[in-house]
């Protein structure tokens, strides 16, 4: 499995096995460069020259390193600098100063861009590292955006120059990379946007810091081969009440379609039954749209369910393995009066959409526990916790972890990067495409942890296992529709395409 590891604690433990193992810190370097080294040569041809582009601090360190490896296998190297290298100090210092010795050309670029050399054929990135704390500005960069201009295939050292490694946002000018190489484990930095648009392709390399040594928390991230052991068993003598039942709480006038897709998502998890509960003047449309589900019509006001429909809604949840309540719900006074009681169910039940605005409209949000999934966008976010949007997208996971406790559900926070959090865990989706940023896509995602849940997956594993199947399953559409003409029926259709590579 794959964790991040923030910045501060990467340096932290850096240090700690400097200090404490006795690892000295030119060895960390030297197999940091061999791995950049690598990357270098899955991209261009050993005789290749390559340009080195290396501040003054141990990331311009581990670049002058990587620079004299490439020449040792044969290799040209050109290394721009912003200082002579007898002025560096400590192992950055040491490694520019080698470079003298092994036949590489060093051009001082304090002041100035030099021109790129006309036969390079990749460039290396090693301006700044992952603990860059203010904007990239002035001549660096201008080094960035002559970087950028080349139109040369970029190896970013650690991270993109000018993408902080904590946030992923940009900090100033930013080095757009083709590949970035980075150490041990990687950095949130590079799962959000818009670093993960600069990392291009990531590279997590082993600089000999072993995993006992290392006893950092970190969010981890999915990964294919960690959803064979997230999805529930299916036994082979099992039966339609063996794989749970569901409760679908959606739907109102003008938006059936969200209830019927939500329901369909459901049953494509290979959960036994669902029952949909939605508007009477609704019902037909349900029925015919999902004709393996059951359905159940509830009271109600201008084509929304109303508090009538409360009782109705708790006997007929009576029994149910989960329940998915919210989307297409509609906006009314009384709808948080309707649904109260299904949040005190014992069953997992996930809650989205018009659901969530109910929440939201609650003097106090409730205790909800892990058996809860809140699965909202960021406007919902915002609202529920009575913040601004661009507060939730400048750091998604505080503001899962925020809500998560304050009411102690399980969270999943969507985005191009899926934040899910539970029970002080952190987990990050990456799968999916822009092509998914269109309306129903949420109600698919609801139906999918709904279904996870009733199988019996924890609510934490349901939420992560749905969040990258509904990513992949955009991933498998955009290849036979492109992202532009996707909708969420072609999501929905491409499901079990993403379930038969786990299966497989």
């Amino acid at each position: 499995m794959l964790y991040t590891i923030a910045p501060k604690q990467m340096l932290s433990l850096e240090s700690d096995v400097i200090a404490n193992i006795g690892l000295p810190s030119i060895l960390l370097m030297e197999h940091a460069a061999q791995a950049v080294v690598r990357a270098i040569g899955e991209i261009a041809q050993q005789q290749a020259h390559v340009l080195f582009v290396c501040g003054p601090g141990n990331n311009g360190a581990d670049g002058c390193a990587a620079a004299r490896l490439w020449t040792q296998q044969g290799g040209r190297a050109t290394v721009w600098l912003p200082t002579a290298p007898e002025t560096l100090q400590g192992d950055a210092g040491t490694q520019a100063r080698l470079l003298a010795h092994c036949g590489v050309e060093v051009t001082l670029c304090a002041g100035r861009v030099p021109g790129i050399p006309n036969d390079a054929e990749v460039i290396v990135d090693a301006l700044f590292g992952t603990g860059l704390q203010r904007a990239v500005e002035g001549n660096a960069a201008a080094l960035v955006c002559a970087i950028n201009e080349a139109e040369l295939p970029v190896v970013s050292v650690d991270i993109p120059s000018g993408i902080d490694g904590e946030s992923g946002r940009q900090r100033g000018e930013a080095v757009s990379a083709h590949t970035t190489v980075t150490f041990h484990r990687p950095k949130p930095g590079h799962y959000f946007y818009p670093g993960r648009d600069h990392t291009g392709r990531l590279i997590v390399a082993d600089i000999g810091i072993r995993a006992a040594w290392d006893k950092v928390p970190g969010s981890r991230v999915l990964e294919a081969p960690d959803l064979p052991t997230l999805l529930p068993p299916r036994p082979h003598d099992g039966h339609k009440g063996t794989f749970g039942h569901v409760l679908v709480v959606a739907g109102s006038r003008g938006m059936a379609g969200a209830a019927a897709l939500c329901a369909e998502a459901t049953l494509r998890t290979g959960v036994g039954l669902v029952t949909v509960a939605c508007p009477r003047g609704i019902l037909p449309i349900v029925q015919q749209r999902v004709p393996c589900a059951m359905a159940v019509g509830l009271p109600e006001t201008d084509g929304r369910i109303n508090a009538l429909g409360a009782e109705m809604l708790v006997a007929t949840a009576r029994n149910k393995d989960a329940l998915a309540v919210g989307p297409g719900l509609g906006q009314g006074d009384d709808l948080f009066i309707a649904l109260e009681p299904l949040f005190a169910q014992k069953s997992p039940v996930v809650i989205d959409a018009d659901a969530l605005n109910a929440l939201a409209l609650a003097d106090t949000l409730p205790l909800l526990g892990p058996n809860a999934v809140l699965t909202p966008h960021p406007g919902e976010m915002a609202r529920l916790l009575r913040i601004s949007v661009a507060e939730v997208t400048d750091d998604p996971q505080a503001a899962a972890q925020k809500l998560e406790k304050r009411t102690g559900a399980t969270v999943l926070l969507k985005g191009a990067t899926t934040v899910i959090t539970g029970n002080a865990r952190t987990t990050l989706n990456c799968t999916g495409n822009d092509g998914m940023a269109t309306g129903g896509s949420g109600d698919v995602l609801t139906g999918l942890v709904a279904g996870l849940c009733a199988q019996g997956l924890p609510a934490y594993d349901a939420a992560a296992a749905a969040a990258w199947l509904h990513g992949r399953a955009g991933e498998h559409a955009a290849r036979w529709l492109g992202h532009r003409a996707m909708t969420a029926m072609d999501l929905l259709a491409s499901v079990p395409d993403a379930l038969r590579e786990i299966e497989k």
